[in-house]
């Protein structure tokens, strides 16, 4: 809710560095230092059970904010995004190695994500009515023009809205499927419903991408787990209804037009006729990505070793979008920014985070959050995103029975998990 609220427009100070800071951040801070305060003793004992994870992180932090101080015209930009980023989103990664999830957990989390899409739907349908209430989220300058980019004003953009939605919903599947009583099924229904109509609505190709990988991923662990059949075949029921849905689609959502364009390649494929990467990027609609991505490289080339400067592409980007811009690219966004040396703990980090995983859905989790930002990057970016990475990364890397809290007075094991 805190992250929610972080994104209320309302900024303290003008000039090329605004300083924004909202009831949302205060929560948050108030949360985590409260939480910290009071859970001191046990989160050290977390820290020496992950001393590698951590001690990578910390060199990560340290060395941004050091070759972010070093001849950086936007220091402010930086250092936000060092503390909000990188030291928030490590901090609570902390935290949620130490914390519990019971049934009431995710039922709030449901409960948040209704009214989410139920904002991302009136405005799609109701934009004109809504704008009063949209401006809390974004000034008059920053409301999109474009009907089919109206779907949440709460996030950045119609993008990273809608693979939000697509992560939340492989992601909730998962622990519906494999551990069904923490979830109250019938709100859960409706949740997955208003999910997938925010999905569509959105016309992302992300979104779109990231669902069917994290579906098709769940179904092949259900499978490799020896799991129902009737689970394996829903799921793969609602992967290929996805599909066909995109395929299929006609206005007022556009997206099988993206995707029909990539089935045009085909018959050049079948025929054994040569085509290139133009072709390639065209039926893609990646134009935009590649004038991003050459512009990161020319930024890259400039310091290879420790980057140019925490989050810096998006204040010395040449592309039109400006200051809206990111790299739209994980990987590439975290090169360019903090050099080959920041991305080598980097890539030490999601190495460390696949190795730690506990079974096939957390490992597949992992992988569709990482498709989903080949083509984008939302977590350093949007606060929700913040607080919603690191609790998947507790999620795919402990073991259930000592992260989800069920019926206590029926499982003794976890009152000695409780207890310690």
């Amino acid at each position: 809710m805190g992250a929610i609220l972080s994104e209320i427009n309302l900024t303290l100070v003008e000039g090329e560095s605004p300083v924004r800071v909202s009831l949302g951040d205060l929560i948050i801070l108030t949360a985590v230092f409260g939480y910290m305060a009071c859970s001191w003793e046990s989160l050290k004992d977390i820290v020496c059970e992950n001393i590698t994870p951590v001690a990578i992180g910390l060199a990560f932090i340290l060395i941004s904010l050091t070759t972010s101080c070093m001849n950086n015209e936007y220091l402010l930009v930086s250092i936000k995004y060092c503390v909000k980023i990188c030291i928030l989103f490590f901090l609570l990664a902390l935290i949620f190695q130490h914390s519990l999830v019971s049934r009431g957990t995710l039922t709030v989390i449901l409960a948040i994500m209704v009214v989410i899409n139920i904002i991302g739907i009136l405005e799609y349908f109701y934009y004109d009515r809504m704008r009063d209430f949209l401006l809390f989220f974004r000034s008059q300058e920053s409301l999109v023009p474009y009907r089919l980019m109206r779907v949440s004003s709460v996030f950045p953009n119609t993008n990273t809205f809608s693979v939000f939605n697509a992560i939340f919903i492989v992601s909730t599947l998962s622990i519906m499927l494999h551990h069904g009583r923490l979830v109250n099924r019938y709100l859960f229904g409706f949740t997955l419903l208003l999910c997938i109509v925010g999905l569509f609505l959105s016309t992302s190709r992300n979104g779109f991408l990231a669902m069917v990988t994290g579906t098709a991923l769940l179904a092949v662990s259900l499978v490799r787990g020896g799991k129902s059949f009737w689970k394996v075949a829903a799921i793969t029921a609602c992967t290929l209804a996805i599909l066909v849905a995109a395929f299929s689609a006609h206005k007022p959502i556009p997206i099988a037009k993206r995707f029909s364009n990539i089935v045009s390649l085909a018959p050049t494929m079948f025929s054994g006729q040569a085509f290139g990467g133009k072709e390639m990027v065209t039926a893609l609609r990646l134009e935009q990505r590649l004038t991003i991505w050459e512009d990161g490289w020319e930024l890259f080339l400039e310091k290879p070793v420790f980057g140019i400067g925490a989050s810096q592409f998006i204040m010395r980007n040449h592309h039109p979008g400006g200051r809206t811009i990111h790299m739209h690219n994980i990987f590439g966004d975290i090169l360019v920014n903090h050099g080959i040396v920041g991305f080598a703990l980097f890539m030490a980090l999601v190495a460390v985070w696949f190795k730690n995983a506990k079974g096939d859905w957390q490992v597949y989790l992992i992988i569709t959050l990482f498709v989903s930002h080949m083509f984008d990057c939302f977590a350093p970016y949007n606060t929700i995103w913040l607080i919603f990475t690191p609790w998947l990364v507790a999620l795919t890397t402990r073991k259930p029975d000592e992260m989800f809290l069920l019926d206590v007075t029926d499982q003794p094991d976890q009152q000695a998990v409780i207890a310690k």
